[in-house]
């Protein structure tokens, strides 16, 4: 009896095992499964990826300047609004003042001396009218000529002297101007301090810093094979990873005609040549600040094509290639590519219309293997 029901219980287990394993060829048999899509016709853009600074769109740094005068007072203070022409600080120059004096007297005892020349010239004039009743008009010319000359000589010597002292009045009230030291833009004072002491550190940083915080813009290099892309007008999208999350609008509103010259390139002549661009940042910039450092997407091509996402592309080193679903099988196909948009991939050749392409296939997927489409 014993025998009987190991005999059963054997059957019954081999049954199990035959069903176990028809159920898992079954299921293997299926293959993996797989997601596909149809390549689209869809209007894509190239993007150029460089890093950028942002800077102001107009600024003015004033220096210390000792040679015209030291700082007396500064009128603005940081965070301050000023309009154009408005006196941000004064000098003082006790040479200037000096020569100044110097100056005044000298126009001074010029006049003095005309004057002095047409007193004498109009008492020789009387002179002569008294000498004419005596020996007649032209003895008289004859006899007081000499002493006429001589004076106008030295009247003409005299203006000639003036003139000259009127000249350096113009050029000392020239410089007198610049003891006011002006806004060149309508701004905000970012910076405002007298220097420290006259140490060359001290020489290299501005005095007052001012800058007009709309209309800010970005700069850039491109290199030689870049800036064949890249021209005034183009759109650009703007990012900096101090502000996560946001973006910009901008547009190219400067490329150099010449690359950026620098001590480096000069000394080497292998380094590779760049040309400065500038990007012209739209919209609200209040987070932005100069000197922020961001990337700027340019958009260098505009076109309807043919395309795929991204992850329908496989590329082992060779050729790139997708994956079709025909009869149940994935088969390789050998594409080739045009340029990338985000996500999406131009398609030149190799897929067509109404084809099935596996999206986001499974690593281990081969060439003939049978998938399950969902």
């Amino acid at each position: 009896m014993k025998k009987k029901t190991w005999i059963m219980l054997g059957v019954i287990s081999l049954i199990i095992m035959m069903i176990s394993v028809s159920v898992y060829r079954q299921v293997l048999a299926k293959g993996p499964t797989v997601q596909t899509t149809e390549i689209s016709q869809e209007e894509i853009s190239s993007l150029l990826m460089i890093p950028g600074t942002v800077k102001l769109s107009e600024e003015q740094m004033v220096y210390a300047t000792p040679d015209k005068g030291e700082i007396k007072k500064l009128l603005v203070k940081e965070g301050q609004t000023v309009n154009k022409g408005a006196v941000l600080a004064k000098l003082e120059n006790p040479q200037l003042e000096l020569e100044i004096e110097q100056n005044k007297l000298a126009v001074e005892s010029a006049n003095l001396k005309i004057s002095q020349i047409e007193m004498k010239l109009d008492q020789l004039e009387d002179k002569e009218k008294a000498l004419s009743d005596q020996v007649g008009k032209k003895e008289a010319e004859k006899q007081l000529s000499p002493e006429f000359e001589q004076l106008e000589m030295e009247k003409k010597f005299a203006n000639i002297d003036l003139k000259q002292t009127e000249l350096q009045k113009d050029l000392i009230n020239k410089r007198q101007d610049e003891l006011e030291i002006k806004s060149t833009i309508a701004g905000i004072v970012l910076a405002a301090k007298k220097p420290a002491a006259s140490t060359i550190d001290a020489a290299n940083e501005p005095i007052i810093h001012i800058g007009k915080l709309e209309g800010m813009t970005a700069s850039g290099l491109l290199s030689e094979y870049d800036t064949l892309k890249v021209s005034k007008g183009q759109r650009v999208i703007i990012r900096s990873d101090a502000a996560p999350g946001k973006e910009w609008q901008g547009e190219i509103t400067k490329t150099a005609i010449l690359p950026e010259q620098n001590q480096a390139s000069l000394q080497n002549s292998t380094q590779a040549v760049q040309y400065p661009v500038t990007v012209k940042i739209s919209g609200d910039t209040k987070t932005l600040k100069p000197g922020f450092q961001v990337i700027m997407e340019i958009e260098t091509e505009k076109k309807t094509a043919m395309v795929l996402p991204l992850d329908t592309l496989f590329d082992d080193g060779g050729k790139p290639y997708v994956y079709l679903v025909k009869d149940g099988k994935a088969h390789k196909q050998n594409v080739k590519t045009g340029i990338t948009s985000g996500k999406k991939i131009e398609i030149l050749g190799g897929v067509s219309k109404g084809d099935k392409v596996i999206e986001n296939g499974p690593d281990k997927i081969k060439d003939g293997l049978e998938v399950t489409v969902k």
